[in-house]
């Protein structure tokens, strides 16, 4: 990930993607007991506003990985662990990141610690910089 001289700006609902970030920031605080250190990174990816946010938790096998973005559901790391939650968190998190163009993504592996990526469409810069259309 590539971070810019300048600004990364985007369109967005500043309320909500703030609560889309504090989700996964909640979340990789409290799948981390042992290891409580959250890394944020952001920059532009192959076109997009990437924000990662990154733990060294109890991670997710990858049989679960696309179902934790469904509501009411979670994972067997976090039940077997008895970490509190309700499961409409990562679904709250990708319905926000949809609503603005984007995606979400995870990487993990169970004891690894998990690697959330929201990416955001850029504005395009020639429409910014007042190139002819």
């Amino acid at each position: 990930m590539s971070r810019p001289p300048t600004p990364c700006p985007i369109n967005a609902d500043a309320e909500a993607l703030a609560l889309a970030l504090r989700n996964l920031m909640d979340n990789a605080l409290k799948y981390s007991p042992d290891q409580p250190a959250v890394w944020v990174e952001w920059g532009c990816e192959n076109g997009a506003i990437a924000i990662r946010v990154r733990d060294r938790g109890i991670g997710i096998p990858a049989t679960e990985q696309r179902l934790i973005f469904q509501k009411f559901v979670r994972g067997s790391a976090a039940i077997a662990a008895n970490v509190k939650g309700t499961g409409v968190g990562l679904a709250m998190v990708s319905h926000i990141v949809r609503a603005h163009g984007g995606e979400v993504r995870v990487a993990s592996a169970p004891g690894e610690g998990s690697t959330f990526t929201i990416l955001l469409p850029a504005p395009h810069r020639a429409r910014k910089e007042g190139a002819a259309s």
